[in-house]
């Protein structure tokens, strides 16, 4: 089983087009299946959400309000310049498909993942930088971004009710976070801390993966995407604004840490993880929420988007982890 939560960990953004091809192929082949959504929704906060929460440290953050300037630096990005991108995106791609614009939309506004301490470890970057940055953006995203600056975008194209939002955000974030939390004292506790760091805290991510694998097998077998499969095209509609925006969240992300770094505002080290934590969205997230907040009838492209992004994000990180991230780390 660990061989098995080792591979997903490391292939996990080619099994999701697996698992795709083999939710269509259900559909086409044996008619699909209809899946009441607190199914979905329910697999989406306990076996992809919950695990990641468990090793998400959030009172972290209250130990480092001592070091403002990378917290505002990182919101700057994620919550001006990562939704400006997306509505630029949204302009000339995705008008007249107001779904899609809300997929897209919610990427913009659920920044970092858990890869986002991964490549900030790789690359010698200061993990103490992204420990509380993570729980920063998270918790801006889940009480500001959503359900204030998500309508703003939105403006008349989707009727978005904030209380079902608000109410939403609570069971998909708030509820795994605080089980989560109890979860790894009490494993810490009956355990001991080096039984979770060493055995249980690696394999958390696999067991994610295997929710997300599930979860994308299940959304595509269900009976009302025959439209999809009959009209393949409209993945075009969905990839192009994907790219787009990964590009300049890459490019203006560098930029404004070359420039804090030049500036001298702050080391390379914790310029870096202002980049990661920008760049990596929380896909996961993003998931429980089309689920549980849109019609299912329209969540199979949202969520089709959403993948195109886990996809695209997972190689163009380790990509530049190896590439640029060591080199803008050692930079003073």
């Amino acid at each position: 089983m660990l061989s098995v939560l080792a591979f997903v960990r490391k292939k996990l953004h080619w099994m999701m087009i697996v698992a795709i091809v083999l939710g269509l192929a259900n559909l086409k082949l044996f008619g699909g299946w209809d899946l009441p959504r607190p199914l979905l929704v329910g697999i989406v906060i306990f076996l992809v959400i919950f695990p990641v929460m468990i090793n998400t440290r959030f009172d972290e953050l209250f130990f480092h309000l001592k070091e403002p300037r990378p917290v505002f630096c990182s919101l700057f990005l994620n919550f001006f310049i990562s939704p400006l991108i997306a509505w630029i995106g949204v302009s000339l791609f995705l008008k007249g498909e107001p779904e899609l614009a809300s997929a897209m939309y919610l990427i913009a506004l659920v920044p970092t993942s858990a890869m986002s301490a991964a490549w900030t470890a790789f690359s010698g970057a200061r993990m103490a930088t992204a420990l509380y940055l993570i729980p920063t953006n998270l918790l801006f995203a889940a009480f500001i971004g959503l359900p204030f600056i998500f309508p703003l975008l939105m403006g008349d194209a989707v009727d978005v009710n904030k209380l079902a939002i608000i109410k939403n955000i609570l069971l998909v974030f708030l509820t795994p976070l605080i089980l989560g939390d109890i979860t790894r004292r009490l494993i810490i506790r009956y355990k001991g801390a080096q039984v979770y760091q060493n055995r249980i805290k690696p394999e958390l991510g696999g067991i994610s993966g295997l929710g997300v694998l599930t979860l994308i097998f299940l959304v595509m077998s269900l009976k009302r995407n025959a439209v999809l499969l009959n009209n393949l095209d409209v993945v075009w509609i969905v990839v192009v604004p994907v790219i787009l925006y990964y590009l300049l969240m890459y490019l203006l992300s560098v930029l404004w840490g070359l420039f804090l770094i030049r500036r001298g505002a702050m080391g390379g080290e914790k310029a870096v993880v202002i980049i990661y934590t920008s760049v990596a969205r929380h896909v996961n997230i993003c998931l429980a929420l089309v689920l549980s907040t849109f019609p299912i009838e329209s969540a199979s492209l949202m969520i089709l988007l959403l993948i195109v992004g886990y996809i695209i994000q997972v190689p163009t990180l380790a990509f530049f982890a190896q590439h640029y991230g060591k080199k803008l780390a050692a930079m003073a």
